[in-house]
């Protein structure tokens, strides 16, 4: 068996280009941005490809591929080692790769869209931010959702909650995301790390939900709850719904 081979990947062209079937292991790095998540999905179900999530080193040790991936907003490395195969993964300027190769961009891949419901306010103008982070499920993020076009506002994300799955990257607000300046941001499942926050303008009077009373957040929020978000979420989106439908 040959060792890893690891490409570096430029999201462009007019279609994906064919890859070296001879060669395995390999890891293809794409772009930690919308299109290199959009590609790197796609590329992945397309070719039964691991997916190794968004990346912050990868290194080779004799034969053997690590990778490392932060967690915990930034705070903890988890090092993974990678069994040989075919892998995708995403990343920030990627150092030690053996080349470059340029797949075709996510619009040309038949890959399946559906618009986010309510999506008329967009993340970066909304007055009022809904935010989730991995202290929650899929099914408070759908909550979330139903909360935000309730009340005419927008859903973010915190960055361990993007990699967990449960919000697209288009969602993730923090150092490494989007910045918002909303008049109120309702922080649900957020510990409060200053990684997310450095996203949030300061004009912005924190409302936070965490089952921890010891969560930093509440050290700087302006009114909050104990409570597991799981539980509360969805009777507040139900309770706003009500009242909506009530002044309809």
């Amino acid at each position: 068996m040959t060792g890893w081979r690891i490409l570096a990947v430029t999201c462009a062209g007019p279609a994906p280009t064919a890859l070296d079937a001879a060669h395995r292991p390999l890891l293809l790095v794409f772009p930690a941005d919308a299109s290199g998540e959009a590609l790197a999905g796609a590329f992945a179900a397309e070719h039964d490809a691991a997916v190794l999530g968004r990346v912050s080193d990868i290194r080779r040790e004799g034969q053997t591929l690590f990778v490392s991936r932060s967690t915990h907003g930034g705070r903890l490395a988890l090092d993974l080692k990678v069994t040989p195969c075919l892998a995708v993964a995403t990343a920030n300027d990627p150092q030690g790769v053996d080349g470059t190769i340029t797949l075709g961009a996510p619009e040309t891949l038949p890959v399946e869209r559906t618009s986010l419901e309510q999506a008329s306010v967009s993340l970066e103008a909304a007055k009022v931010v809904i935010g989730g982070g991995r202290g929650l499920d899929p099914d408070s993020f759908a909550a979330l959702e139903r909360i935000a076009a309730a009340v005419g506002g927008a859903v973010a994300a915190s960055l361990p909650a993007v990699d967990l799955g449960l919000a697209p990257v288009a969602r993730q607000v923090g150092q490494s995301g989007k910045f918002v300046n909303p008049a109120i941001y309702f922080a649900a499942g957020m510990s409060g790390t200053p990684q997310h926050f450095a996203g949030v303008g300061a004009r912005a009077r924190i409302v936070a939900l965490n089952t921890d009373a010891h969560a930093p957040i509440f050290g700087f929020a302006h009114a909050g709850a104990v409570a597991d978000a799981r539980e509360v979420l969805p009777l507040v989106a139900a309770a706003l719904e009500a009242k909506r439908e009530t002044h309809a």
